[in-house]
């Protein structure tokens, strides 16, 4: 039987949780997340359930200082109402897997638990297959062919589009550096580029993805003539393994809930230059790209990890 570990300050939260998830599930319950770590020092869970705000610690720190213990534990946030950046960052930071709103719905509830817990274990079964594979077949050392990382990037405003396309396609800046280091522990040694491929529209983005594989695409929230969740949605339906990242100029909460439960996306970006002044604005302009390629580097990384075991565990 799964275990789920089940932390919230509210006690009537806890017991809810506990009657809907017992007759199917281990459940374990903590009003205090000090104490919730404590405990996983020494006891294995396949799914944690965290609320976000706590009074000894907030769901984003205690759900970094958990993954840390049980990397390989899904990780479900119960969301009431809270600040949207922290939800940002707890998105960008923890790599949750679903948003469970407060008061829920049993059905929505058991469903996110029972795709989460699926997820997990098509991964652990990837990765023990890779690791058979790669233990009966040691890999030659020495030059590897150079790949190359693919990225669409959808967005209506030319300027933005132009400026972002431009930072994360140029190799004299930082990202190829940080890129090289986190990819190459994962994948080996592997020299690499990237290719930006540009869309004003979503529908030319999709039409362009029916022809063309893609690493990674990057959607602006508003487009032209669709929702950058609609059309992460979409991408994510026709090719499973794309990478993706919302960026959004003043997200909701229910955007939030739509881009990791809907689309799935690896990173929100909430970027604020959607007007002249702060697009003339350097500083700002460089703190942005920043943001962007740091999330590009996160994406890639995990993708890379993903479908490399992927490969293998085929191979094997």
């Amino acid at each position: 039987m799964k275990k789920i570990l089940l932390v919230d300050d509210e006690s009537n939260v806890l017991n809810a949780l506990r009657r809907e998830l017992k007759d199917a599930y281990e459940v374990e319950t903590f009003d205090s997340p000090v104490a919730a770590l404590k405990h996983c020092r020494d006891n294995a869970f396949d799914l944690v359930i965290s609320d976000y705000k706590m009074p000894e610690m907030n769901g984003l720190e205690f759900l970094k200082q958990f993954g840390q213990m049980q990397p390989d534990a899904s990780r479900l946030v119960l969301s009431g109402e809270a600040d949207i950046d922290a939800l940002i960052r707890t998105i960008n930071e923890t790599h949750i897997y679903r948003f469970v709103a407060k008061p829920w719905e049993k059905a929505d509830l058991l469903s996110n638990i029972e795709q989460a817990l699926a997820y997990r274990e098509v991964i652990l079964e990837n990765r023990r297959q890779a690791d058979v594979y790669r233990s009966h077949h040691a890999a030659a050392q020495g030059e590897t062919e150079a790949i190359t990382y693919r990225i669409m990037l959808v967005e209506g405003d030319e300027h933005l589009a132009t400026l972002m396309a431009r930072g994360l396609a140029d190799e004299s800046v930082s990202l190829y550096g940080a890129m090289q280091r986190e990819i190459s522990k994962n994948a080996g040694p592997q020299k690499f580029c990237c290719t930006v491929d540009t869309f004003r529209t979503a529908e030319a983005a999709l039409a362009h993805a029916v022809r063309h594989d893609c690493d990674l695409i990057i959607a602006a929230q508003t487009l032209p003539d669709m929702d950058g969740i609609q059309l992460l949605s979409r991408m994510k339906q026709a090719q499973p393994d794309v990478a993706r990242i919302l960026i959004s100029g003043d997200p909701s909460k229910s955007t939030l809930s739509q881009a990791i439960n809907e689309a799935e996306v690896q990173s929100l970006l909430q970027l604020h230059w959607n007007n002249y002044e702060l697009r003339a604005d350097v500083r700002r302009q460089a703190w942005n790209l920043y943001q962007l390629k740091m999330a590009a580097i996160q994406a890639l990384d995990s993708r890379a990890l993903l479908t490399e075991n992927k490969r293998l565990a085929a191979l094997g």
